[in-house]
């Protein structure tokens, strides 16, 4: 066994205690969604930051461009929809804008690429190089549009944006890149596949919590519920953020962010 993977096996295990330690204390002191989002994603993020630093400028390209412009362009069709949605009690800012999203969304949307870019490069990608790939322009400059028009539709016509099972059709559409990208480079499949558990359990663990904490909440049209724990979600949530969420974002950040290699 080399030195690096022994120090990749101590990572994995010391994530697993932040899980842990994250669910107890989140119980503990009835933590706000973005209060919990500190403990569940950005504690691990510095600390694997901390541990392979010279990443840090494609992983905050990557998080800044999904979690922030994609990310709220989904969020924003989705709480319009009540695909999900909080309490205004869980929330920290409770303005929102345009009376639609709040700024504790973007935080947490940021916090959860994130994670998932942080734990990627360091535990699946080897290159030592932090240079970030000259196609950031095709996701940049799409991210603003859809950004732009959808708000412009919002204004002029907000009743466009409102359908039925929108996180069903929110999360077939995520999809798009992972299908092309698994399609045109199938070697990615092991790649991504090897994020899943980690990701499995820490969002797993992170919905419970939520739920049994009323941090958020599904009042809208799902094609059937997850029950564990005597907790109810909607089984778009389990399936698409919970079990294909991770392989959703590398694939995006693969394409537009990471030399696709």
């Amino acid at each position: 066994m080399t030195r690096i993977s022994k120090r990749n096996i101590v990572d994995q295990y010391v994530l697993i205690v932040f899980i842990i330690l994250s669910v107890i204390l989140s119980l503990v002191y009835s933590f706000r969604p973005l209060t919990s989002a500190l403990f569940f994603f950005l504690i691990p993020s510095l600390y694997m930051l901390a541990r392979k630093p010279v990443i840090i400028k494609r992983v905050l390209a990557g998080s800044l461009l999904f979690g922030l412009l994609f990310g709220f362009a989904l969020d924003f069709v989705a709480l319009l929809n009540s695909a999900w949605s909080e309490p205004i009690n869980q929330l920290f800012f409770k303005d929102r804008i345009f009376d639609v999203i709040a700024v504790d969304h973007i935080i947490w949307f940021f916090l959860w690429v994130l994670v998932i870019i942080c734990y990627y490069e360091h535990f699946f990608e080897h290159e030592r190089s932090d240079t970030i790939s000259p196609h950031v322009r095709w996701g940049l400059i799409p991210a603003i549009f859809l950004t732009i028009l959808l708000l412009v539709i919002f204004f002029v016509s907000p009743d466009t944006l409102k359908f039925r099972y929108a996180y069903l059709i929110l999360g077939i559409a995520a999809l798009v890149p992972l299908v092309f990208l698994l399609f045109k480079k199938p070697r990615f499949y092991t790649k991504f596949a090897k994020t899943v558990p980690y990701f499995f359990f820490l969002f797993l663990a992170y919905e419970l919590v939520a739920l049994y904490l009323g941090q958020w909440e599904f009042p809208g049209q799902y094609i059937g519920h997850v029950t564990l724990a005597g907790l109810s979600f909607p089984f778009e949530e389990f399936f698409f953020w919970i079990l294909l969420s991770s392989p959703v974002i590398l694939s995006y950040y693969e394409i537009f962010i990471d030399d696709g290699v």
